[in-house]
């Protein structure tokens, strides 16, 4: 038994962190403000904006502090690099397969809790959740470890503290579980029963973790109000969506108006509330869809990295088996799963449609589902039933491999701000040769990836975020001859040929047109990225 989850925890490692630095490509905006944060607070205990150990951070838009102090180890060991940002999320991914095993082998068995630890280990969900610096795996792992901790409390009680302590720790790590969590710890007290001789048994501990998730949910609020941590939320849930609003507004005054209740009954029936709910519902009904889950993905390419479903066709139709399966037998066990499952898009509804990264929490019971699934059809030892499936799930399992490999990284290399790195290489290569080097902020994320990618000093990136330098009229970044911000296309020739000295100027492909004597550099899906003039 040791041997083969040992076996089955190096490939879920292998697929999590083969050639990490490289694939995906590049960081994206939240993992290279995530990465210059840990770097800033390694080296002076501030954030990138002159912050003393805050508990959330503005650069992320009132990103948690989970993610960010978490990864300051391994930014201390690997620097603020792909790998370094990347390998807190890669060791999560790796911790959730080993969890689901234990948590899936306390439900059920030995045998379900392999087959759970094996299916979690090549699911395109979780791999790619590990692949990239994703707040929602490193928090996924945390309420995972809390559940687990929380189901062995019942025999040793100072598990309860770690259970609170882990949860504690989830919602300052990704926000969507303020909401989850509150409705599914009701839930998972009552799954554990016998509530009596519990705490008569383990009193002094159910009342320090009760204590300390009090604690952690007063910061949460408080940081809510005072840290804008939920400044994102604010800009994107379904009530602030301006062409929503719009769209529903619109669509309750011509109802009214041409309804032949006349207006006093129709505004009863036609009304912004019931138009929300219609949202609402038909946002969290997306998150069960065959599209959402097995064919396409929510279609992101930097969480759903090969632009495919979640799980497999194959674990699709285990899920059902499993629970038509287990359901007599198991119904508690089931339910607990099924809960988790309806709970976890709630707030994926508020926002829009499905996504990857918020409604992750649906993951483990899929996985240990459709291992009951597995195992049934196992037990039954229905060969060309057993074969079908392992066919199926070999050919998917194939295709998105050589996708993940091979493919995604260059086909999607946009959606990493590839050209932002490439730019900040070019201006780090380039720096003894030119008095000035511009870098357009047309460019993605080039203003967050020049610090990380060229190591610029705490003091200097806390300095600028807070009174930029300027170049003449033009208000920059500046870290030494290096510019970066916004100059308005007519006026770039200008403000190059107007410098005294070399210069190199670095912007979008759009630019080129406003650019003489400019050359392009292609990217890695063979096409252009960056357009660029010398003087």
């Amino acid at each position: 038994m040791k041997l083969l989850i040992s076996l089955i925890l190096l490939l879920g490692l292998f697929l999590r962190i083969y050639d990490i630095n490289n694939n995906p490509p590049s960081l994206y905006g939240d993992e290279l403000t995530i990465a210059y944060d840990s770097y800033s607070l390694l080296k002076t205990g501030h954030d990138q904006t002159g912050v003393f150990l805050p508990l959330t951070f503005s650069m992320g838009a009132g990103r948690p502090a989970g993610y960010v102090y978490g990864s300051i180890p391994f930014i201390a060991l690997f620097g603020p690099n792909e790998l370094g940002v990347r390998m807190l999320s890669v060791l999560s991914g790796v911790g959730i397969i080993f969890l689901l095993y234990l948590i899936s082998k306390q439900m059920f068995s030995p045998k379900v809790g392999l087959l759970t630890a094996l299916i979690a280990s090549v699911t395109p969900w979780a791999i790619a959740l590990s692949r990239g610096g994703f707040e929602a795996n490193f928090a996924l792992f945390l309420v995972l470890l809390g559940i687990y901790f929380f189901m062995i409390g019942k025999n040793k009680g100072i598990f309860y503290i770690f259970s609170a302590i882990s949860f504690g720790l989830t919602i300052h790590t990704y926000p969507t579980y303020k909401l989850t969590l509150p409705l599914f710890l009701p839930i998972l007290y009552l799954y554990q029963g016998d509530f009596k001789n519990i705490f008569n048994k383990s009193k002094i501990y159910i009342l320090i973790s009760v204590v300390l998730i009090i604690l952690f949910g007063f910061f949460s609020i408080l940081e809510t109000f005072t840290g804008k941590s939920e400044e994102r939320f604010s800009h994107i849930n379904i009530l602030a969506q301006s062409d929503l609003i719009q769209s529903i507004e619109q669509k309750v005054n011509l109802e009214r108006n041409i309804s032949n209740l006349g207006i006093t009954l129709s505004k009863y029936f036609h009304n912004k509330p019931v138009e929300y709910t219609k949202v609402l519902v038909e946002n969290y009904l997306q998150n069960f869809s065959l599209n959402f889950l097995v064919i396409h993905g929510d279609g992101n390419p930097r969480h759903n990295m090969v632009t495919m479903g979640g799980i497999y066709l194959a674990q699709f139709m285990l899920i059902f088996v499993g629970i038509v399966s287990f359901w007599k037998t198991s119904k508690k066990n089931l339910l607990l799963l099924l809960l988790l499952i309806l709970i976890a898009p709630l707030p994926t509804a508020i926002v829009g449609i499905p996504h990857v990264l918020r409604s992750s929490l649906m993951l483990p019971s899929l996985i240990i589902i459709s291992a009951l699934g597995l195992l049934t059809i196992i037990e039954n030892r229905n060969r060309l039933i057993l074969i079908s499936f392992v066919i199926i799930f070999i050919l998917q399992f194939i295709f998105f491999t050589q996708k993940l490999f091979f493919l995604s990284s260059n086909e999607y290399s946009r959606f990493w701000s590839y050209p932002a790195k490439v730019a900040s290489k070019i201006a780090l290569e380039e720096k003894s040769n030119f008095d000035y080097i511009i870098l357009l902020d047309k460019i993605d994320n080039i203003e967050f990836a020049y610090p990380v990618y060229g190591l610029v000093d705490s003091s200097e990136v806390i300095n600028q975020n807070r009174n930029r330098s300027g170049l003449e009229k033009y208000n920059l970044k500046k870290f030494d001859n290096v510019y970066i911000g916004y100059i308005p296309d007519s006026e770039i020739m200008d403000l190059v040929n107007n410098l005294e000295g070399k210069v190199l100027f670095i912007g979008a492909p759009e630019t080129a047109k406003f650019l003489e004597n400019f050359e392009t550099v292609v990217g890695l899906d063979k096409t252009t990225i960056l357009s660029l003039t010398k003087k």
